[in-house]
C-alpha cells in the first residue's frame, strides 16, 4: 500500500484519473471529456481532476506544477511514471516534485513536510541523484541536524536539499547577484529554478562544520554561479556585483 493511503476508493480514484491524464496528454482525449468522465464516475470533483491532469502534463513536459496533489496521488503518479516511462522520466518527475515543494513552502502557506520526505525516501530507495547541475558548493543529500530548523550538518562534499530549501524560502528564487528570475523570463518552465551558492568555499573548509542556510547560502543564477567559481577561492558576491556595476 502506498504511503498515506487509508481509504481504498482514494487510490482507485487516483488510478482512474492518472489513466485519464495519459489519454488527454498522449491520445488526444479532450480535457473536458476527461473531467466529465471523472465526475460522472465519482472519482474526483472538477477542480481536483483538472489539477491532476494538468500536473501530469507538467511532469511529462518538465515544468514545475503549482497546484498541489495529496501524498497518495503524488506517490502513485511518480511510481506509475516509473513503470510506464522509465527511470529518466521518473528522475525528472521526482526533481519537479521536489521543486514544487520548494515553491509551495516559499509561499508561506505551510510546509509540505510529508511530500518532501517522500522525495527523500524515493531518492534513497532508487539510489538516484535528481540534481542536473552540481557545483562544488551545490547541496543535495545530507540531513538537517536533529532538532534544528536552521542548521545542517555537512562534510566536505556532502550536500543538503533541506538547506537549499531553507535558503530559497528565505531569499526567494531571484539571483542574489544580478536579480535574474527564471519564471519572470521563461514562464512556468522556470518556476522554482535557481542555483544555491555557498558563501564559504566547501573545498577550502575542513572535514565538517555546521551550515546555517540563511547565513551561509545565497540563491544565484547559473551564469553568476559559474563566474563566482572562476577563481579559487571563489569570488565574493559583492566583488562580482561590483564587476557588473551593480553595487
Amino acid at each position: 500500500m502506498l504511503k498515506g493511503v487509508s481509504v481504498k476508493i482514494e487510490l482507485d480514484s487516483i488510478k482512474h484519473v492518472y489513466e485519464l491524464a495519459k489519454q488527454v496528454h498522449f491520445s488526444g482525449m479532450p480535457r473536458g471529456e476527461a473531467i466529465k468522465t471523472s465526475i460522472e464516475n465519482g472519482w474526483m470533483g472538477k477542480g481536483s481532476t483538472q489539477d491532476y491532469i494538468q500536473n501530469f502534463k507538467y511532469l511529462m513536459n518538465g515544468f514545475v506544477y503549482k497546484r498541489t496533489m495529496n501524498l497518495a496521488g503524488t506517490e502513485f503518479f511518480l511510481r506509475q511514471i516509473l513503470n510506464d516511462f522509465g527511470m529518466a522520466s521518473f528522475t525528472k518527475s521526482l526533481r519537479l516534485v521536489s521543486e514544487h515543494v520548494t515553491y509551495y513552502n516559499s509561499l508561506g502557506h505551510g510546509r509540505q513536510v510529508q511530500t518532501q520526505k517522500l522525495v527523500e525516501d524515493l531518492i534513497i530507495e532508487f539510489s538516484i541523484n535528481i540534481d542536473e547541475h552540481i557545483f562544488p558548493d551545490e547541496i543535495d543529500d545530507a540531513s538537517i541536524v536533529e532538532g534544528a530548523k536552521t542548521k545542517v550538518l555537512v562534510n566536505t562534499y556532502e550536500r543538503s536539499r533541506k538547506a537549499r530549501s531553507l535558503c530559497i524560502e528565505h531569499y526567494g528564487v531571484s539571483c542574489f547577484v544580478c536579480d535574474f528570475n527564471f519564471e519572470n523570463t521563461y514562464g512556468s518552465i522556470g518556476t522554482g529554478f535557481i542555483h544555491v551558492h555557498h558563501i564559504l568555499d566547501i573545498a577550502e573548509i575542513g572535514k565538517e562544520y555546521i551550515v546555517e542556510p540563511i547565513k551561509d547560502l545565497r540563491p544565484v543564477c547559473p551564469n553568476c554561479h559559474s563566474m563566482l567559481h572562476r577563481t579559487k577561492p571563489a569570488l565574493s558576491i559583492s566583488a562580482l556585483k561590483k564587476q557588473l556595476g551593480l553595487s
